[in-house]
């Protein structure tokens, strides 16, 4: 019987636990490369649905201009039964979607001209209006005087305002603007004012409908009696010339103008939402537009809107 070298059998465990470790580290790197792929083609896939889905958007876009153009007389707008701007009297339920390729759009119009612009409305109907969207009148008149100040040139806080010595003061100060509002959105920034009163909510006990929906900062101040809604009637005529609008209403789309008022808008706002084939991805596209004859402006743009 032939004898068994030890030394070659100390190699041959050593060769084989080698072995063992090369087939383990490979079997590793080859799963994380695995990985690595899968992950790379995820975003890929990704990356390719979400440009599809911001161009579907996009769609929605030029289609909502298309409609507005289209408009065979500008005065004729009004609200439908469920509140949405219609253009034209005999499609009282506009199509306002779409498919395109494998994905679909669907975009909202809004009139601006239909708001009560915060640069330009008075104390007497900013108060009306907050007080009608839920805000406690003991709120109020911090804020619509913090609004003032706000707007104003000067540096003079009015009783229940804020002006640079308030703002200074903050824990993360920054400057009192002393000039127009430029966005709805820069209303966060005054003195009194929250996200829940400004986009609504139910908090506790209260209950804010939001008075975003009701302001803008585009136009001259007058407002569209055909399509503005009730609480900006109100704020802005009072009642009782709010009722006799909306009883006209009821009758068909208001031809002439009330209460030194307009019947016609110029300005916009469309919200477009491209989506993919199975609607797991989808991109918002917010534009507001200024009508100018036959020709549409655009005096805002947000491709990434979060609403």
């Amino acid at each position: 019987m032939p004898a068994v070298n030890p030394a070659r059998g100390e190699a041959g465990g050593v060769a084989l636990i080698l072995v063992v470790w090369v087939m383990v580290i490979l079997v590793a790197i080859v799963g994380e490369f695995s990985y690595s792929m899968r992950t790379e083609i995820n975003i890929t896939r990704n990356f390719k649905e979400e440009e599809e889905a911001y161009q579907l958007a996009l769609a929605g876009i030029e289609q909502a201009k298309i409609e507005m153009l289209s408009a065979k007389d500008p005065a004729v707008m009004y609200l439908n039964e469920e509140g949405i701007l219609v253009f034209d009297e005999e499609a009282e339920e506009p199509e306002r979607e779409g498919e395109l390729g494998k994905g679909s759009f669907k975009y909202t119009i809004t009139d601006e001209d239909a708001k009560l612009n915060i640069n330009k409305a008075s104390v007497g109907q900013l108060k009306n209006l907050f007080l009608d969207t839920g805000v406690d009148i003991t709120g109020i008149d911090t804020i619509v005087d913090s609004i003032m100040d706000w707007r104003d040139k000067n540096d003079l806080h009015r009783l229940n305002g804020a002006e640079e010595d308030y703002y200074s003061s903050l824990e993360e100060p920054y400057s009192c603007k002393d000039g127009p509002f430029d966005v709805i959105e820069e209303l966060l920034l005054v003195k009194g004012m929250t996200l829940e009163i400004l986009y609504g909510s139910e908090d506790g006990e209260n209950i804010y409908e939001g008075v975003a929906k009701y302001l803008t900062v585009y136009g001259t101040g007058n407002i569209n009696i055909n399509t503005a809604p009730a609480l900006v009637l109100e704020a802005r005529l009072g009642t009782e010339n709010a009722n006799n609008i909306i009883t006209r209403r009821e009758e068909g789309p208001v031809t002439t103008p009330v209460a030194n008022e307009k019947v016609s808008s110029s300005f916009f706002t469309i919200i477009s939402t491209g989506a993919n084939a199975d609607g797991t991805i989808k991109r918002t596209v917010k534009a507001i537009m200024q009508k100018k004859d036959k020709n549409l402006e655009t005096v805002y743009w947000n491709d990434n809107f979060i609403g």
